[in-house]
Order: structure tokens, then C-alpha cells, then sequence
């Protein structure tokens, strides 16, 4: 699997040669030479004649340090063996897929459900009809239940199948060609029709290999794999068995075989000249449930701050449209997206109300100061009604303009020499190598936000007041004896359109604005 994760190391039971008698060894210290060299050759013989008792003796020549057919016959057939389960893995082009069938295997059928149920094309297809906010409750129940229902026997059941599968795969993909290519330089790859020409080879040549071999080879005979899961899973994802169980069981039954005689661990020791070698087997080990939910629960989060982004950018322009014109109004000239360019390369805060101010800003401009102007100059200064009632119509829209004058103050201190735009400026180049730089800039955005968020606040409120004040003028106005106000008559002369037309369209161009502002402002 992946060669990056952590390492659990085990060692095998091989040991050095076989301990000498209480005798062998109280004359071998009596007559022990002095001399390291003869003392490396005796220790040499020692270990050739052990290695002349083991089953696998014929693997080997100490005399002249060469390994013989025998061994390459044993890679060979293991070769043979697991060819086809090689060249599965080497054509497979994405390697995660075995992960996820593992997993996939110890799902639960309502987690399979679920799993189906969050699929990236069904979430779309219901966000089309489900309101927003529905959908991602809908969606976060979904993943927790299917979260929850990964139990520690479910999760158990998935390690130990990782950690089977890791092991199968590692000896599968095991370079048996590099090997045999060293006893018949002629042999061509997947070669299976008969036996190499097998030659015998110098066991310096073989060295490395043959230590590669049996870490791969010892692994496979931990009695702690349940290997019939692993192949139940085969059976159930690959559409052909990579090896059958019971050719396995064989190889299994060979390798322990051959690692109970300890003929290749002598064999390491004798050509290395390192008497107290020993092999060292390893498992790559990972959790792959704990990955894979985290993956799950931030793709399927992904996909739904996509959707909002896109349902309110969709949402955004159409109301744009409806009270502007445009999509994309622009009044500010510094509070902008152009000025988290640099910020974004640098991986700093950014400015995130730059639309919603924008908008605001243009609707003082345009809608405030002309058309709720006129009405204002009209209804409130010349309508006869009580002052009480129209208090708090004309504080807000007294509000109204002093913010847009703030509002265009605090977009000028954007600006590369206003207050705020001038340290970011200064401050920029200096991020790299001084941390103290990177904060100072963050809290300005940051301050700047705050100051954009609470313009925002404050402009949606005051819009809201005057259009609960015109609600009631409109049901004022058709009334056969107005209430509220007495001279609606005498007012109509004022303007140009019809009372009632123009002050529903002011009710509906504010009520279009608040929506626009609450899909910012939460």
C-alpha cells in the first residue's frame, strides 16, 4: 500500500547458528585465535556446516558463496503463482480503489444507503427543489448517522482486512523477474511455459534481493491475518480470483516451511559475513476508517458551501437585476475584490463584504438619495399626519444619508494612502520573513469587515423600518377615510406617477434589497 505511512516493525524468529555445547564452547574460547580474520573464517565453516543440516541446503554453496537453481526454482514458482494478482495491481490506475473496497466491504447496508443517498449528482439533483437550508440539515443527519455506525468491531474488521490486503500485495508485487533474470539473463517477463535456464549465481549479486524477499515472504506467515476475509472480499470486487485461497494457503504453507528451517537466514549471514543478521518483516500501517470519514465529511461539506455559494450568487444577480439593472453594481472603488488579490497569494484575510457593500452603496446612491428622496420630500414633509407616527421614517432615512457619506469615507481609507490601505501596503513585503507583519494585516481586514458588516446591519435595518412606514401608508391610502394621513389628495400633485404605484414600487424595491442583504448578512 502507501510506502509513506508509519512502519510496524517485527522481526522473525531467525536466530544466529545454532549455540555451541557447554564442551564445543569451553574448548573453542581455549583455543580461539586471537586473529579476527581466522577467527571470521572459523565462524564461516561453522555456519556453512549448519547451513549443510537445514532442509533447504540445496539453495546454497558455501565453498564458492553461490546461490544454486533450487532457490531460483522457489522464486520461480512463487512467480507463477501470483503472476496474475502482479500484473492486476500494476495495470490498476488508481490505487485508492483498493481502500475503498475494503471499506465499501465492511459497510453496513444502511450505511450502503446512506452512502448512495450522499452521492455528489443525487445532492445537486435535490437542491434544484429542496430549499438550502433543509437540504444541509438533511445532509449533516445523513453523516452523522452513517458516522456513528462505523463501530470499533466495524472498524476492527476494516484494519485487519487492511493490513491482510497490505501484506497479500506486497508479495504479490514482489520483483520475482529481477531475480530470476540473475540465474537466466535470457528469461523474458511472465514467461511460464517452462522452466528458466537456471544458473547458478554469486550470493554477493543476490544479497539485497534475497533480504527483500524474505521481508516480504516472512510477512505473510503472521498467524494474526485472517486471509479468508480477504478473499471473500476478492470474490465479492474483482470479477476473477487474483490467486485461489487454496493456492495461497500453499504459498503460505511453503514460506513457513522454509522460515522454520532457517536455511535462507543462514544463507543472508554466511554471504553478508554478519553472523547476527536477522530478518526484519513490516506491516505499512494506517486506519482507513478514520481517513476515509474525514474525506467523506469534507467532500460532502465542500459540495454544500458550493451550493449555497452558487444558490446565493444565482440569487444575488436575479435581484440585481431586478433593482439595478445589473448583475454587478460597483460604487466603491478601493473595497473591492482587487484588493484580496495579493492578500489571497499570501494566504492572509481578505475582505469578505465587498458585494454587499458595494450594493448598499449604489441603493443609497441611486434608489435612497432620488427615489425615497422624493417620496420622503413629499409624504413626510408635506403630508399632514402626526409627527410621532413619522418619527421613525424619517430618522432612518436621516440614518440612510449620513451613512452613505460614511460608507464612501471608510472605502477612501481603503485606498493605497488611506489609513488602512497604507499599512497593508507598507506591511505586504515584510509578511515573509516576519510573522508580527501577517497579524497586524489580518487585524486591519479583520477591523474592516467588522466596520463593512455593521454598515450593512445598520443600512438593512433603517431600509427595513422605512418599508414596514410605506406598508402602512399604501393600506393608509386606499382606505375610503385615510388614518394616517390626512391629505393624500392634495399630495398626488407632487408627483409625476400615481401615489399608490409609486409608493408599492418603493415597498418592493426595499423589500428586494433586505433579501439581497440577507443572503450576505446571517
Amino acid at each position: 500500500m502507501d510506502s509513506k505511512k508509519p512502519t510496524v516493525e517485527g522481526t522473525s524468529s531467525t536466530k544466529p547458528a545454532e549455540k555451541e555445547s557447554f564442551f564445543q564452547s569451553l574448548i573453542s574460547s581455549l583455543f580461539k585465535s586471537s586473529n579476527p580474520e581466522v577467527e571470521k573464517k572459523r565462524r564461516l565453516k561453522n555456519l556453512a556446516k549448519t547451513i549443510s543440516k537445514t532442509k533447504y541446503h540445496s539453495f546454497y554453496r558455501p565453498a564458492t558463496g553461490e546461490m544454486l537453481a533450487p532457490f531460483g526454482k522457489l522464486i520461480f514458482d512463487l512467480y507463477k503463482a501470483v503472476s496474475s494478482a502482479q500484473t492486476y495491481f500494476r495495470n490498476t490506475q488508481n490505487p485508492a480503489i483498493f481502500k475503498r473496497q475494503i471499506i465499501n466491504f465492511v459497510l453496513s447496508e444502511n450505511q450502503m444507503a446512506l452512502l448512495d443517498q450522499l452521492d455528489e449528482q443525487k445532492i445537486l439533483e435535490q437542491a434544484r427543489t429542496v430549499p438550502f437550508a433543509k437540504l444541509q440539515q438533511d445532509v449533516e443527519h445523513k453523516l452523522q448517522v452513517f458516522t456513528n455506525d462505523f463501530n470499533e468491531t466495524r472498524a476492527t474488521k476494516a484494519d485487519s482486512l487492511e493490513k491482510a490486503f497490505s501484506v497479500f500485495q506486497d508479495f504479490c508485487e514482489f520483483d520475482y523477474y529481477m531475480i530470476l533474470k540473475k540465474f537466466d539473463s535470457s528469461y523474458q517477463e511472465f514467461s511460464f511455459n517452462a522452466l528458466p535456464r537456471l544458473e547458478k549465481v554469486n550470493g554477493e549479486y543476490i544479497i539485497d534481493d534475497l533480504k527483500d524477499f524474505l521481508a516480504v515472504a516472512y510477512s505473510i506467515t503472521d498467524e494474526s491475518i485472517d486471509w479468508s476475509i480477504l478473499f471473500d472480499m476478492f470474490k465479492e470486487t474483482q470479477s476473477r480470483e487474483l490467486v485461489s485461497l487454496g493456492n495461497w494457503k500453499k504459498i503460505i504453507a511453503k514460506i513457513k516451511n522454509v522460515q522454520a528451517s532457517k536455511s535462507l537466514d543462514y544463507i543472508v549471514q554466511h554471504i553478508s559475513q554478519d553472523f547476527v543478521y536477522e530478518t526484519k518483516t513490516s506491516y505499512h500501517h494506517a486506519s482507513v476508517i478514520e481517513p476515509y470519514i474525514e474525506k467523506i465529511e469534507t467532500d460532502t461539506r465542500n459540495l454544500m458551501a458550493k451550493i449555497e455559494t452558487e444558490q446565493k450568487e444565482s440569487k444575488a444577480s436575479s435581484i440585481c437585476m431586478q433593482i439595478f439593472g445589473t448583475a454587478d453594481p460597483q460604487s466603491l472603488k478601493y473595497y473591492t475584490a482587487d484588493f484580496n488579490a495579493p492578500l489571497e497569494k499570501k494566504g492572509l484575510s481578505v475582505l469578505e463584504y465587498t458585494e454587499p457593500l458595494n450594493y448598499l452603496k449604489t441603493f443609497l446612491v441611486e434608489f435612497v438619495k432620488k427615489t425615497i428622496r422624493e417620496y420622503y420630500d413629499v409624504v413626510v414633509i408635506r403630508g399632514q399626519w402626526d409627527a410621532t407616527l413619522s418619527a421613525p421614517m424619517s430618522n432612518a432615512y436621516q440614518e440612510l444619508l449620513k451613512l452613505s457619506d460614511e460608507v464612501s469615507s471608510f472605502d477612501e481609507m481603503m485606498a493605497e494612502e488611506g489609513t488602512m490601505g497604507v499599512k497593508v501596503k507598507t506591511l505586504l513585503p515584510k509578511t515573509a520573513h516576519d510573522a508580527g507583519a501577517e497579524n497586524i494585516i489580518n487585524r486591519v481586514v479583520s477591523d474592516a469587515n467588522d466596520t463593512a458588516r455593521g454598515y450593512i446591519i445598520q443600512g438593512t435595518q433603517n431600509l427595513i423600518t422605512i418599508g414596514k412606514t410605506v406598508k402602512q401608508l399604501i393600506e393608509d391610502y386606499v382606505l375610503p377615510k385615510p388614518v394616517l394621513v390626512q391629505n393624500w389628495k392634495e399630495l398626488e400633485k407632487y408627483i409625476e406617477e400615481p401615489m399608490k404605484e409609486f409608493s408599492v414600487n418603493i415597498y418592493k424595491k426595499i423589500y428586494l434589497f433586505v433579501q439581497l442583504m440577507q443572503t450576505y448578512i446571517n
